[in-house]
């Protein structure tokens, strides 16, 4: 008798200590959250990031910038700065910053001298910014007191709220911890004002976040944040159906699947994305404005999408999606036309045909869309060959311009100086492609501030891609997040981006 109540009260101490440990683990549970990326980021520095927007839902955890877009839309509210006044040539603002602003990892108070120094090394010329570009327009920034800054500018900057600031560009570092650590290790150790800051970084295999306890802002519900690489869509829904991760992506093949299942919550946005086949514009066979023009009708465009996107995307007719107000309305749509191509291919003596080496990231989209373009080609006696990398060694083979052709998709914003600044050949420029007339509309856009006369500019800029024919514009695709139900996924930008600081579980 005794030995079956010592029994029973065992069984009871069990079932406790395995409900407390459910409670502990349910409790845990809510403070944490896993998100899929596309890829590992390639640096925490944001006036050298290079990955656009995939990596900005990290930086933006982990920094702050004078101004922001307001969650979920692309209203320009205050950040760090409480206030600011623009000088009356439109030369020059002034900023107010907020006072009591602390860095991570005990770097201190934020101030006029870390706003400064930010956009400062960004402009160095023996800096090799990626977002050099972005600032060309910056002349210096002026200290006036501890917590108010003055930007100054060469010409008038049209793009100052609308691309420069509110992105990664304009986020503020910590002026000691760069010059502590030096610029390489900040990189991998940064030091923001964000609601996040980094817990450890496994390259390759996970960036983990942890909330900042000093943030200024309303602080996050969620305590920790992992961010894992996992570049095939199928491996993101198998995690995402055996709950490894809290929100991912599917094959857009599958989405109508996870939209039936009561598991799983499926948002979905008009990305403000471009995909294209770009081609190598100073080696052969890109080298010849025929054979690009020639390539151009071989593909056909409709039938790469609808493989690709299974209708849930159009096709693109040229670099910025429509809806923008700069976008080419008349923009010519081309065609699949074999014999056009083979003409084409004839007059620049390739009457036989030719080989392109086609590179392309390691994802679904982008594989279904080469294979398709292969056999298009092959029908002009265009021989294709496919060679699919790992989105980091894609990037930087396709940017040193190692490859014939490739195939890159670029998110932007609401100012088309965001995207197309990025072919004027200063810093990211993966065709190769130099165009003196281009360029100096870049220079006229960035500046001029009239809409009217500045929709022109990019127009005509448009019409200077489309001459030179150095890309094939394919789609400006959709977002989909797919998330947990018991997920609350907070505010999504405009163009697909998360801001994992209103996420919450139920």
């Amino acid at each position: 008798m005794k030995s079956a109540l010592k029994i029973g009260n065992i069984m009871i101490l069990l079932i406790a200590f395995l409900l407390l440990f459910s409670f502990s683990a349910s409790a845990v549970s809510k403070d944490e959250l896993k998100i899929a990326t596309w890829e590992d980021i390639s640096t925490f520095d944001p006036g050298w990031m290079t990955s656009g927007e995939r990596e900005l839902t990290i930086m933006s955890s982990l920094y702050n910038g004078l101004v922001k877009y307001k969650e979920g839309s692309w209203d320009i509210v205050p950040d760090l700065a409480e206030s600011w006044e623009m000088g009356t040539d439109g030369k020059s603002v002034v900023f107010h910053l907020r006072k009591g602003v602390q860095f991570h990892k005990d770097f201190g108070e934020m101030t006029a001298e870390d706003v400064k120094f930010s956009f400062e090394r960004i402009i160095d010329p023996e800096a090799k910014a990626a977002e050099k570009g972005t600032w060309k327009l910056l002349e210096k920034v002026e200290v006036i007191d501890k917590y108010t800054v003055k930007l100054i500018l060469k010409e008038k900057m049209a793009n100052l709220f609308t691309s420069a600031l509110p992105m990664n560009s304009g986020y503020i570092v910590s002026k000691k911890a760069v010059e502590k650590i030096g610029q390489e290790k900040f990189g991998k150790d940064p030091v923001g004002t964000g609601p996040y800051q980094l817990d450890s970084w496994k390259p390759k295999t996970h960036v983990k976040l942890a909330a900042f306890d000093s943030y200024w802002g309303k602080a996050p519900a969620i305590k920790k944040i992992t961010f894992l690489p996992i570049v095939e869509d199928s491996t993101c829904e198998t995690a995402l159906r055996t709950g490894e991760i809290n929100i991912g992506r599917a094959a857009m093949i599958n989405v109508a699947s996870f939209k039936k299942n009561k598991k799983f919550s499926v948002y979905s946005n008009p990305a403000l994305k471009t995909y294209w086949l770009g081609m190598t514009v100073n080696k052969p066979p890109f080298d010849k404005l025929e054979l690009r023009q020639a390539f151009r009708y071989a593909v056909n465009v409709d039938n790469i999408v609808e493989a690709a996107f299974y209708g849930t995307a159009k096709r693109a007719n040229t670099i910025l999606p429509p809806g923008l107000p700069d976008y080419w309305t008349d923009a010519p749509v081309y065609k699949q036309d074999i014999d056009k191509a083979k003409s084409l291919m004839k007059a620049a003596g390739k009457a036989d045909g030719f080989k392109v080496n086609l590179y392309v990231p390691a994802n679904d989209a982008e594989r279904i869309m080469a294979e398709v373009i292969k056999a298009d080609a092959a029908k002009a006696g265009i021989e294709v060959i496919i060679e699919v990398k790992e989105i980091g060694a894609f990037n930087e083979a396709a940017n040193k311009g190692e490859t014939d052709a490739y195939i890159q998709f670029y998110t932007s914003t609401i100012d088309p100086y965001y995207i197309m600044q990025y072919f004027a050949g200063e810093s990211w420029n993966p065709s190769q492609w130099r165009n003196a007339e281009y360029t100096e509309l870049m220079k006229k856009g960035a500046s001029e501030v009239d809409s009217k006369k500045r929709n022109q500019i990019y127009v005509d800029a448009q019409k200077v891609t489309d001459k030179d024919a150095w890309a094939i514009w394919l789609t400006h695709g959709t977002m989909v997040w797919i998330a947990q139900k018991n997920v609350d996924i907070g505010d999504i930008y405009p163009n697909g981006r998360l801001a994992p600081w209103t996420m919450s579980l139920k």
